[in-house]
């Protein structure tokens, strides 16, 4: 159902649109930037205050609502700046972040990775695509051969997304290839047990901060 959000004559309805923000967190908005004009983004975007909860006036931020607000589900957006003639540009932070576009997370849907992009080949991982940026083929029956050995707690600082974030997250983690892709030939058979350890994408991250990446021990030694 679309609902939209407008401050008239003078009367804000911030608090009103973070409230719906709160209470459909898998939904999504439109901005207007100008009346043939809309960023989409998903209710949980950071670019419009962190949370929840999210900011209220009381706390001198200014009204989000000056603007044109419309929610909803992303087919019912897409159909109603159609409908009315608005062009819609994606918000890059919620595109990254998964919130928005056919990268959104679903409830009950396994989250794929990036790095994770099914090969249907055996263990097969050192191909190349080129699409806009190098990527490899990567066998989810490897990552999945790692999680049943080690688990999805993170090999390195042992953060664990269901202890924070409940069943939600149940088999939510990074894999890390201890080998890099770069360096193996297009025939490497990867052994999951042997070249794969399961990392939080924090630990991830600093991992790859450089090139070569840092090894497991470098990163310990850091923390």
């Amino acid at each position: 159902m679309i609902t939209e959000f407008f401050d008239v004559g003078g009367v804000s309805v911030n608090d009103q649109f973070q409230a719906w923000r709160t209470n459909h967190q898998a939904g999504l908005f439109l901005t207007l930037a100008t009346r043939t004009s809309a960023n989409l983004h998903g209710a949980r975007c950071l670019h419009l205050g962190s949370g929840p909860p999210y900011f209220l006036l009381e706390d001198g931020f200014g009204s989000l609502t000056v603007k044109r607000k419309v929610c909803g589900s992303e087919a019912e957006l897409l159909a109603w700046a159609t409908k009315n003639g608005v062009s819609v540009k994606r918000c890059l932070h919620c595109l990254r972040d998964n919130l928005i576009g056919n990268g959104q997370v679903q409830e009950g849907k396994e989250l794929t990775l990036p790095e994770e992009v099914p090969s249907g080949s055996a263990y097969n991982e050192g191909s190349v695509q080129r699409i806009l940026i190098n990527r490899y083929e990567r066998d989810p029956r490897a990552r999945e051969e790692c999680i049943r050995h080690y688990g999805t707690t993170c090999f390195l600082c042992r953060f664990d997304f269901v202890a924070v974030y409940g069943e939600m997250m149940a088999g939510f983690i990074h894999v890390h290839h201890l080998k890099p892709l770069s360096s193996v030939g297009a025939d490497y058979q990867v052994d999951p047990i042997e070249d794969l350890r399961p990392v939080c994408p924090n630990c991830h991250a600093v991992i790859h901060r450089r090139e070569p990446p840092y090894s497991f021990d470098e990163v310990r030694e850091l923390m």
